[in-house]
């Protein structure tokens, strides 16, 4: 098992694998358990005699990734074995997972450059936001990427692409287990690495990763200390970006009519103080809002089973776009956001 570029989530030292297959630091005072060849990297999993040392599970950075594992492992671990049993993602209930499959039959050729090429697109409630984020992260050729939180769909996907080298990081072991086999049916196993973690504690050391991607997750964190984390782990000039729900009048008024597109009690949307750390951690950032008109609409569409395809989503999203740029301030009604940083 490859350990470098490891180090203990909340001491930072680096980790070794020891006698019994565990990941230890340098010192022999700390150990994490590795499960199904994937580390266990959460503070209180670790093995240590060291006093005080974060053991509550329901600490602000621990608790819900430790309130939600049981569910998420449990679909996570069912993923993974149909992935496995099947060889195939086409009848994945995953339109993530299926989209990945349809990317990964194509030649290099047919795929087209990463990000220029449509092919890489998958997102049709919040297209926009992704070709921002895609756009801004640019090309990967033999870069060093992570995504955070998810079933490590865009870390493979980035690999097809032509990254050097991807991580995933996940509070769910299941999640993991997931990227593993997806690694797997794709012959990339040797370029994925996959750590159970949280983003307070990145499990990474300094200026380790030139890429880092989030696919609505950062609205799960604790931003005044994620993003000091994701800023900590990325080389000089190194690109952050991240696909999240914002907090905007329409979400509000969209929510209480229609529901949460997935009902959660941890799910927080983003709003200007939550984000507002970004500007601290990174050098430059961004935050670009979509969907005033039509994210909503988009959605409840959705939830009665009619799915645009790729190309009219990015039309109608393009056509949002530009009506509200006409009209002050109803960019700032969008409840669909990039978030784009450099270090």
């Amino acid at each position: 098992m490859n350990s470098s570029g490891l180090v203990c989530p909340v001491t930072k030292r680096p980790l070794t694998t020891d006698g019994a297959g565990n990941l230890a630091t340098d010192d022999g005072s700390i150990s994490y358990p590795v499960k199904n060849g994937i580390p266990i990297l959460l503070g209180p999993d670790a093995v240590t005699d060291r006093s005080p040392w974060p053991r509550d599970i329901n600490a602000p950075q621990y608790d819900e990734a430790y309130k939600e594992m049981e569910f998420y492992n449990s679909a996570g671990y069912e993923h993974a074995r149909q992935i496995r049993e099947t060889g195939s993602l086409d009848n994945s209930d995953s339109a993530g997972l299926r989209h990945l499959g349809s990317v990964a039959r194509l030649s290099e050729a047919e795929r087209g450059p990463f990000p220029a090429s449509d092919v890489w697109f998958s997102e049709t409630i919040d297209i926009a936001a992704e070709r921002d984020c895609y756009r801004h992260i640019g090309p990967v050729q033999r870069k060093r990427v992570i995504q955070i939180g998810g079933k490590g769909s865009i870390a493979v996907l980035l690999l097809l692409a032509g990254a050097g080298e991807s991580f995933l990081l996940t509070p769910m072991h299941g999640e993991a287990c997931v990227a593993m086999e997806l690694a797997s049916l794709f012959g990339l196993q040797d370029r994925l690495r996959c750590v159970v973690g949280i983003a307070e504690e990145i499990p990474i050391e300094d200026c380790y990763v030139d890429v880092c991607y989030v696919g609505g997750c950062v609205h799960h964190m604790r931003t005044e200390v994620a993003f000091l984390e994701i800023a900590r782990i990325l080389t000089p000039r190194g690109k952050f970006a991240a696909i999240e729900p914002w907090r905007a009048p329409g979400y509000t008024l969209g929510t209480r009519i229609f529901g949460k597109r997935e009902p959660n009690a941890f799910c927080s949307p983003l709003d200007k103080d939550r984000v507002a750390p970004i500007f601290r951690a990174f050098s430059n950032a961004q935050y670009v809002q979509h969907g005033s008109l039509t994210r909503y609409p988009s959605i409840v569409a959705q939830k009665a089973g009619i799915v645009l395809s790729v190309p009219h989503a990015a039309w109608v999203a393009d056509i949002d776009d530009t009506i509200c740029n006409c009209i002050p301030f109803a960019r700032k009604l969008g409840s669909g956001v990039a978030l784009l940083a450099t270090k």
